[in-house]
């Protein structure tokens, strides 16, 4: 069987729709997406196709995020062409972008259980990088809550989040995807305006990388938890959206036990995997 790659595009939704079906059945939000992931509107990057024979057989889209570093996700295989080399090949694809592109490193999500996913990343140089758990809870509006103010200054935005995020774990995550804390992170979540503050020096970061329509997230928040809870619950229900996610480093146990306070509901933990390339230039 000869197995090729190559760019998709709009024109080729069809195939990577029925690609999708097959490997993950009820579970699809590419056609919702497909602007984003397919013809980068408010993204950089490339999505694969998998051929066999001429035939579709799976997908993978990589991104470039803010930093530059490539971001791995929708690696989806026809069932009957799963363990047949098709991720090895779009693997190696994925390489030869972050190498075009001078990617200071590449990382992908998967659950810990999920030794299939996991097991290709490791073939292809990639090491665990962090442990996050996720949790849910429904918008509501409720009266007495803080004033807070859109933050769309960078350094400001460095200044509020980098002396804690530390805590909160190394990454950002919005819909599934880990961005590293870094200036180039603080100067686009500045532009995107999804920096929410208060005069007492509570910091909110709320928003999404894409399919907004599904809810909002908060990739971080410090200071008063509470009222940075009430207003990003406020915000989701103003603007008519189902849910408010979260995610942060598994075991941060305040944030844990804030969570389970308000009675948020979990949504399960994945581990971020990635491959480093600074090291091995030096």
């Amino acid at each position: 069987m000869e197995i090729t790659v190559r760019k998709a595009g709009i024109d080729d939704l069809k195939d990577l729709l029925e690609i999708e079906a097959s490997a993950i059945p009820g579970y699809a939000y590419l056609d919702e997406a497909k602007e984003f992931l397919l013809e980068n509107k408010g993204n950089r990057g490339e999505m694969i196709l998998a051929l066999a024979d001429g035939i579709p057989a799976g997908m993978g889209r990589y991104s470039i995020l803010p930093d530059g570093s490539g971001w791995l996700e929708i690696l989806r295989v026809k069932k009957e062409y799963q363990r047949m080399g098709i991720g090895t090949a779009i693997y190696k694809r994925y390489l030869e972008l972050a190498e075009e592109t001078s990617a200071p490193s590449v990382a992908m999500f998967t659950g810990r259980k999920n030794i299939a996913s996991r097991s290709l990343a490791e073939k292809n140089g990639f090491a665990i990088a962090a442990d996050y758990t996720g949790f849910e809870i429904q918008p509501e509006t409720a009266d007495d809550i803080p004033s807070f103010h859109l933050i769309t200054d960078p350094e400001e935005v460095k200044e509020r989040i980098s002396p804690w995020h530390r805590e909160w774990g190394e990454y950002l995550c919005f819909n599934r995807t880990f961005m590293k804390f870094s200036d180039d992170l603080y100067r686009w979540l500045a532009e995107k305006n999804f920096v929410y503050g208060t005069d007492e020096e509570t910091t909110l970061v709320l928003g999404a990388r894409m399919l907004e329509h599904r809810g909002l997230h908060i990739g971080f928040m410090c200071g008063d938890l509470s009222g940075a809870l009430a207003f990003a619950r406020k915000e989701t229900a103003e603007r008519h959206l189902p849910s408010l996610h979260i995610m942060f480093r598994k075991g941060y146990a305040d944030l844990e036990a804030f969570c389970g306070y308000y009675r948020m509901k979990p949504t399960g933990d994945l581990i971020v995997m990635e491959r480093k390339f600074i090291s091995e230039q030096v």
